[in-house]
C-alpha cells in the first residue's frame, strides 16, 4: 500500500513536537510551514506553539499570505490560517497585517444547502491578536465583530474587547445584552465580560436575568455567574434554584452551581441528589461529573444517591 504524504509529514511533526531541544526540530517544521497540504502546516503551526519556536514568526507570516490566495481550495476550513494566527497570538509577535486580515476574512465553502462561512473562529483570534498587541484598530474591530453573522465571530470579539481591560466596555457590553443576541453562549460571554470587567456594578444587572422572561438570557445569565466564583454569585443561584419552574434554565443554574466550585454549591447539590426530583438529582449527579477526577466528591455523590433509595423505596 503506498504511503499517504500527508500523514507521514503529521506523523513526523507529532514526533518533533515531543522533541522541542533537538536540533533538528527547528529545521523540520520551518520546512512543514511551506507544505502544500493545510493540515501539515496546520500541525507545524501547532508544534512550533508547542515547542516556542519564535524564531518562525517570519515563516508563519509567510505562510498565513500564502492560503490567502484561493483559500477555499488551498485551505479548507481554514485550518492552516486559525493555527498560525494562533501560533503568533502565542508569541506575542507583532504582525499587524496578518491580524487585520484575519479579522476581517470571510470564507464561504460549500455544503449542504447554503455556503457556510468557515473563518469566523479565525476572526475571533485575529481581533484578541490585534488587542494583544495593542494595534490601534483592535478595539474597532473587535466592536465589528459584534454584529457579526456568525456566534463564534460575535463571542470573539466580546472575548477580545474584556480581554483590553478597559472599564468603558463594560457599558458597551451592557448595551449589547440589553439588544440581544440569538445565541446564548454569545449572551454568556458578554455576562462574564461585564463580570470580569466591572464585578461590583454589573453584579445585580447580571443575577436580574436570572429571572428574565426570556429562557436564553436567563440561562446565560446562569453560567456567567457560576464562571464568576465570587460567593454573591454563588447565593444568587442557590436563591433562585427553588423558584424556577423551567426545566432548561434550572439544568443551566445546577451546571452553574457546580462549575463554580464553591463547597455551599457543592453541598447544596449533593442535597438535590439525595433528595431533589428525578430529575434535578439526575442533572446534579452529570453536573458533578465535571469533577470525575476528584474520588472524594464521587465518593460523596454516590452516597447521595443511596440516599435516595429508601425514599424511592417508601414511594412504593
Amino acid at each position: 500500500m503506498k504511503r499517504d504524504p500527508v500523514a507521514a509529514a503529521l506523523q513526523t511533526l507529532a514526533v518533533a513536537a515531543s522533541r522541542p531541544h533537538d536540533a533538528a526540530t527547528l529545521a523540520l517544521v520551518r520546512g512543514s510551514l511551506a507544505h502544500r497540504s493545510n493540515h501539515v502546516v496546520g500541525r507545524a503551526a501547532r508544534a512550533a506553539r508547542e515547542t516556542e519556536l519564535t524564531a518562525l514568526a517570519p515563516d508563519l507570516v509567510t505562510a498565513f499570505l500564502r492560503f490567502l490566495e484561493d483559500p477555499v481550495r488551498r485551505d479548507p476550513g481554514c485550518v492552516a490560517k486559525a493555527e498560525i494566527v494562533q501560533t503568533l497570538l502565542a508569541f506575542g509577535h507583532p504582525a499587524p497585517d496578518v491580524y487585520l486580515r484575519g479579522a476581517a476574512h470571510i470564507q464561504r465553502e460549500p455544503a449542504f444547502g447554503p455556503p457556510v462561512d468557515t473563518a469566523a473562529q479565525l476572526r475571533a483570534i485575529s481581533a484578541m491578536a490585534l488587542v494583544v498587541t495593542e494595534h490601534p484598530a483592535a478595539l474597532t474591530t473587535c466592536v465589528g465583530l459584534l454584529v457579526d453573522p456568525e456566534p463564534a465571530a460575535r463571542a470573539g470579539g466580546i472575548r477580545s474587547l474584556t480581554a483590553s481591560g478597559r472599564l468603558d466596555v463594560a457599558l458597551l457590553l451592557r448595551l449589547f445584552v440589553l439588544r440581544g443576541d440569538d445565541d446564548p453562549g454569545v449572551l454568556a460571554e458578554a455576562f462574564a465580560g461585564l463580570l470580569a470587567l466591572s464585578p461590583d456594578d454589573s453584579m445585580a444587572f447580571v443575577v436580574e436575568r436570572l429571572a428574565a422572561a426570556d429562557r436564553d438570557v436567563a440561562r446565560a445569565a446562569a453560567i456567567a455567574l457560576g464562571e464568576a466564583r465570587r460567593t454573591e454569585a454563588v447565593q444568587a443561584l442557590r436563591e433562585r434554584l427553588p423558584s424556577e419552574a423551567r426545566p432548561d434554565v434550572r439544568h443551566a443554574i445546577i451546571l452553574a452551581l457546580a462549575t463554580s466550585r464553591d463547597d455551599g454549591a457543592v453541598h447544596a447539590l449533593l442535597g438535590l441528589i439525595a433528595r431533589g426530583s428525578a430529575a434535578d438529582s439526575k442533572v446534579a449527579v452529570e453536573a458533578l461529573g465535571l469533577y470525575a477526577h476528584d474520588e472524594g466528591l464521587q465518593r460523596r455523590v454516590h452516597a447521595a444517591l443511596e440516599a435516595r433509595r429508601p425514599a424511592r423505596r417508601r414511594q412504593r
